[in-house]
């Protein structure tokens, strides 16, 4: 998912270099350094939201255990977070049983 993120941020940053290229009706190969560095920005802009939403799962997920929720439906599949069930911090917790 990293690597499909990285390269859709990427596509996307070189892509938005092109439309505003092509929105001034320039050149569309004028300033290419700005193409390199938006693809590269963009890439790296891709590979941080996988991160941080990872991030926001596993918050949402610690809330709703102090509130004594079950975690979201299928955490461990929706963002390849891969653990054993007995290693997960939701063992115990309501609708969860160690395997």
């Amino acid at each position: 998912m990293g690597f499909s993120a990285m390269l859709v941020g990427s596509i996307s940053g070189f892509g938005m270099q092109m439309m505003n290229n092509a929105l001034q009706k320039v050149p569309l190969s004028r300033k290419p350094w700005l193409h390199v560095t938006y693809f590269f920005l963009g890439g790296y802009i891709g590979q941080k939201w996988v991160t941080l939403e990872k991030e926001l799962v596993m918050d949402i997920n610690e809330i709703r255990a102090d509130k004594g929720m079950a975690p979201l439906v299928a955490t461990d599949r929706m963002l390849g977070l891969h653990y054993r069930r007995s290693d997960s911090p939701y063992v115990g917790q309501i609708g969860n049983k160690a395997e």
